[in-house]
């Protein structure tokens, strides 16, 4: 009986352990794209985590020709407070929101990233933010060097209203983010 008693004991005192420092979760998958001028780039691309504003892991520096990556979380546990993000970022690419989990269902989690993103959008056709699901605060992004404010003179009053999320760059190429969520501030 005192065995029992310890045995049960120590598993209780490892399954508080765990759910407190989170385990290990382990997400991969394969990066791809079905159009072949993006496939022959998906080198360029890593898989990053983050939980807020720190990284909890990165796939690779940077993937093979197949696309393959592999992130090991230890000890993050998501919330609907604080998810764990998941983005794709790479050489002459812009950070992209790719999804979040408020929890992980196991251990193992496969997620498959098609690049370009495919886009969701409402009733009127304006873009959904995938984290948010709103499409309130979207923004187009746009690269270069285009003016990214409107100047409104209503009675005498001058207001400026943003109108775009300017990226300053001349380089772009469908592996970049089309649009920019205000609320949520990520690229997708």
């Amino acid at each position: 009986m005192f065995k029992l008693k310890n045995i049960f004991f120590v598993s209780v005192i490892a399954i508080v352990l765990t759910a407190f420092t989170g385990g290990e979760v382990v997400i991969s998958g394969k990066v791809f794209s079905n159009k072949p001028e993006i496939a022959r780039c998906i080198m360029l691309v890593k898989v990053v985590a983050r939980k807020g504003n720190r990284i909890l892991a990165v796939g690779h520096d940077l993937l093979d020709t197949t696309g393959v990556y592999k992130l090991a979380i230890h000890g993050a546990v998501p919330s609907q407070q604080t998810p764990v993000d998941i983005f794709i970022a790479g050489l002459g690419l812009d950070t992209m929101y790719v999804r979040s989990y408020n929890s992980f269902a196991s251990n193992a989690i496969p997620l498959d990233i098609e690049i370009p993103n495919n886009y969701t959008k409402d009733a009127n056709g304006v873009v959904i933010c995938p984290k948010c699901n709103s499409s309130a605060d979207i923004l187009p992004v746009k690269y270069g060097s285009h003016r990214h404010i409107k100047r409104v003179i209503h009675n005498g009053d001058t207001t400026y209203v943003q109108i775009e999320h300017l990226i300053p760059s001349e380089m772009y190429s469908e592996l970049h983010p089309y649009w920019y969520c205000n609320k949520c501030k990520i690229q997708f």
